[in-house]
């Protein structure tokens, strides 16, 4: 299986990219021009602040 998704601007630029196959120990992140490989262990740690920053409550002005 392979997993992968992206972000990009309105003008169809990429800000995030990932992308993982099952046979490769690492999932790969792309930001901009800068990539890097992430283990299990990091992909998880990382989407666990994203999914609790996603929860938040909106900030009150």
């Amino acid at each position: 299986m392979k997993a992968w998704t992206n972000v990009t601007t309105g003008a169809g630029e990429e800000i995030v990219c990932v992308q993982v196959d099952d046979g490769d120990p690492f999932a790969v992140l792309a930001l901009g021009r800068h990539t890097v490989a992430l283990t299990r262990d990091e992909c998880r740690r990382i989407a666990d602040a994203l999914r609790a920053a996603s929860h938040r409550h909106p900030a009150r002005w």
